[in-house]
């Protein structure tokens, strides 16, 4: 049985737009899933099916084998908390300790669960020093992981972030990798993220779906979807700039592996080097 699971999801939007095209699609426990595609490609949409914001025009979402229903909603929403591009969506109460007990005081929790579960959420994603700040205050980075702890404290299952680098500097980018590697690796926590940016994604995924015009064209590994320019090219992607530079000079002449990553090209540039001396 798959944590999350899409069959043969169709989706048309009023006016007869066709976003999704017969799209399946497996997130299993504890992984770290990137999808990709050009503006358009249906990532989005695909997300919104995730916890029921839309219904399938054709096809079927499941969590843990269960289709979505308006009877088993309110629990879907607990396992799958979704976290839109723009943090300010998200966003709205006076501190950021409020803006992070809101869901948990919407389950009818009491105050001492809210309060742990505030508090783990905040320390999760390292944040605990700004509670009483005032969340539009914040900068972008900051506002991205105070949504994401309001969506933690939830205790939800899968996580799925729409484009979340989207608007960050590079400090508030790295920071937040952090914090998607950090809930998938120590607290268990499957992460599905869209980006734009491609050359994050080998710091960011175990597996790969490519989006184009609404069907998946392509699922993989990061080696066996990087490792297939012309895959990309053909959506509309760049080529991440690490392994295009590997083969570049492995085309020169250049003996070394692959590397989708800084450190493994950093280690096979050296290996190349030092078996030179």
């Amino acid at each position: 049985m798959h944590l999350v699971e899409a069959r043969d999801l169709s989706y048309v939007y009023p006016g007869g737009v066709k976003g999704l095209d017969a799209v399946n699609f497996i997130a299993e426990r504890n992984s770290r899933i990137a999808v990709i595609g050009a503006n358009g490609a249906g990532k989005s949409t695909l997300f919104k099916h995730f916890n029921g914001i839309l219904r399938p025009t054709d096809g079927t979402v499941l969590i843990h084998g269960e289709p979505i229903t308006e009877k088993n909603i309110r629990e879907v929403r607990k396992l799958v908390g979704l976290v839109f591009q723009n943090a300010d969506d998200q966003i709205f109460s006076p501190t950021v300790e409020q803006d992070v007990s809101f869901g948990p005081m919407n389950l009818g929790l009491d105050r001492q669960t809210i309060n742990h579960r505030v508090d783990e959420a905040l320390s999760m994603v390292g944040i605990g020093h700004l509670r009483d700040r005032v969340p539009h205050h914040l900068s972008g980075g900051e506002k991205k992981r105070v949504a994401i702890a309001g969506v933690i404290a939830m205790e939800p299952q899968v996580l799925v972030l729409d484009e979340p680098t989207a608007g960050l500097d590079p400090r508030g980018v790295r920071e937040l990798i952090g914090v998607i590697n950090i809930l998938a690796r120590k607290y268990g926590i499957t992460v599905i993220f869209s980006t734009h940016d491609v050359s994050l994604i080998p710091e960011m995924a175990d597996q790969i779906y490519v989006m184009d015009r609404g069907r998946i064209v392509a699922r993989g590994t990061v080696a066996e979807v990087f490792g297939d320019p012309d895959l990309l090219t053909s959506v509309r992607l760049d080529i991440p700039v690490i392994p295009r530079l590997i083969r570049s000079l492995k085309n020169e002449g250049m003996d070394i592996g692959m590397a989708f990553t800084f450190d493994k090209a950093r280690d096979e540039l050296l290996r190349w080097y030092r078996s030179r001396e």
